[in-house]
């Protein structure tokens, strides 16, 4: 992904065709067929195939032999398509720097609108696509269409918190891409607190307001709360739960246990998991 603008340079009016018929088609197919494509862009069979094969070779997407041609994005593919529709619509004017990359998503500084922003790819690999289609019924669908809801997931909770709760403004949202605000803090774990205790206080009340919007953050940990002389800020929300689904009153316990612990383990502060939680739920 360190190569995101090259790739997106490179790419020519027939590519980006391409690209937008597989986007369209990808809801309807797990392998998104030749004619499907072909239908939109009035290419030949041989002209779309080598079109796929070159776009293959850059690693955007992956084909697939069956009875028919079918392709799909891959993460980079779908990465790239999603920055094209956000410029597109005037959010994002530069590309910046790759500031995280890990596994569930890559992040970079862009230019919107004339100021420093962050612009997030989400990235599901197919095996959390599997645990999922557990629970969910996905059909036959490709295991990037996670991505895409994941990202959009994050974006409608991020609109529904702000304001409200200490998370950055939310901007844009396009395919898995998740655009917002820059916020100019550290993550809690990289951070040594002068006053630890206000810190914890400060997050269990940002923990209650959202539990008073319906809403569980899913993965809350010191690796996803920044800190800075303003106070705290929630970040990274593609696995929020409402309050009230299945398994969301454990996974609160869980995201809070987890901030007690780090607190406990880093600055010996001790604090009553189950009282903690009374105080949350009690608003």
């Amino acid at each position: 992904m360190r190569d995101l603008a090259n790739v997106y340079l490179s790419l020519k009016k027939l590519d980006w065709k391409i690209l937008e018929s597989i986007f369209k088609n990808m809801w309807d197919f797990e392998y998104v067929p030749s004619h499907a494509i072909i239908r939109e862009t009035n290419l030949s069979e041989e002209e779309l195939e080598a079109k796929l094969k070159k776009l293959a070779s850059m690693r955007l997407v992956e084909n697939k032999y069956t009875e028919y041609l079918g392709t799909a994005f891959t993460f980079k593919g779908l990465s790239v398509y999603s920055l094209k529709r956000l410029v597109a619509a005037g959010k994002v004017e530069q590309l910046g720097s790759l500031i995280g990359e890990g596994k569930e998503s890559v992040v970079y500084t862009v230019i919107s609108q004339g100021k420093e922003a962050v612009l997030k790819f989400h990235r599901v690999g197919y095996p959390s696509f599997k645990k999922v289609k557990e629970k969910r019924d996905y059909g036959t669908l490709h295991y990037t269409v996670l991505t895409v809801r994941s990202a959009r997931r994050e974006f409608q909770t991020l609109k529904r918190l702000y304001g409200h709760v200490s998370v950055p403004r939310p901007i844009a949202w396009e395919g898995n891409a998740v655009l917002m605000e820059l916020i100019d803090a550290k993550e809690l774990y990289k951070v040594k607190l002068e006053n630890p205790e206000d810190v914890l206080e400060m997050i269990i009340e940002e923990v209650k307001k959202m539990y008073e919007l319906g809403v569980v953050h899913g993965d809350l940990s010191q690796f996803n709360i920044l800190v800075n002389e303003e106070g705290v800020y929630f970040i990274d929300f593609p696995q929020s739960m409402e309050v009230g689904e299945d398994g969301s009153e454990e996974i609160l316990k869980r995201d809070v246990e987890n901030v007690l612990k780090y607190f406990k383990k880093t600055y010996g502060i001790e604090r009553d998991l189950k009282q903690t939680l009374e105080e949350i739920k009690k608003g």
